[in-house]
């Protein structure tokens, strides 16, 4: 019963968000029996995994045969797809927020404080994310995949363009963008394991430990240190 007025109150949130337009009632039928696969999907993948992701077990969930999926998706890659973009786009909504017209480095802090913000609230996005990264084989790049990385690795792009960063060359800018990822998606998880007075501590300390690495990329990081 929790399940369903969960999934109840998820699919309430997305008509929600949709344009403004008059749906037929065949296409009312489909959207939303495409969100009730999809929520039921996000369950399991959530439970299981990529690797473990079973049609069977999403279908039996969501109270469809195995066959009827195949009406909405072509197969599991096609959910875990669908299933990423809804929670990349949600994120993007959090990134479209921060403003473009800031130096690289202060629009890549506020990026990554606006990463972590949404974590906080959408853990679950966060975390079906991070599994689509983690399938056995690649998947191809979706369109809300293709802007994510234009919004995250073009913040370093543009600081190394405007000598904000330093790169040696040769070095491309989407180590910068991968390490900064690794850095807020270590702090939203270390806040979500933590007790809550620890969470806390770690919280009120983010904005510097995001600054502290941006500066670094400032100095010569790129270069052989040893």
């Amino acid at each position: 019963m929790h399940d369903r007025t969960h999934r109840a109150e998820r699919q309430r949130e997305r008509h929600a968000e949709r344009p403004d337009r008059r749906l037929s009632r065949r296409e009312r039928r489909h959207s939303d029996t495409r969100d009730d696969i999809l929520e039921a999907a996000r369950e399991v993948l959530l439970e299981r995994g990529a690797a473990d992701l079973s049609l069977r077990e999403i279908a039996r969930r969501a109270g469809f045969s195995p066959g009827a999926l195949y009406k909405y998706f072509d197969n599991k890659d096609d959910v875990i797809k669908a299933l990423a973009d809804e929670a990349m786009g949600a994120l993007l909504v959090e990134f479209g927020k921060v403003a473009t017209d800031l130096p690289p480095d202060e629009r890549a802090l506020e990026l990554g404080m606006a990463y972590l913000e949404f974590a906080r609230h959408n853990p679950e996005d966060v975390a079906v994310i991070a599994l689509h990264e983690s399938t056995p084989h690649p998947l191809p790049l979706t369109d809300e995949h293709l802007r994510m990385e234009e919004v995250v690795i073009g913040v370093f792009k543009d600081g190394v363009t405007e000598g904000v960063f330093t790169l040696d060359a040769g070095e491309e800018p989407d180590y910068m963008a991968y390490g900064a990822w690794a850095l807020v998606q270590g702090l939203a998880t270390f806040e979500q394991q933590q007790r809550p007075a620890v969470a806390d501590k770690i919280r009120s300390k983010q904005r510097q430990l995001l600054r502290v690495y941006i500066n670094g990329l400032k100095s010569d990081w790129s270069a052989d240190t040893r």
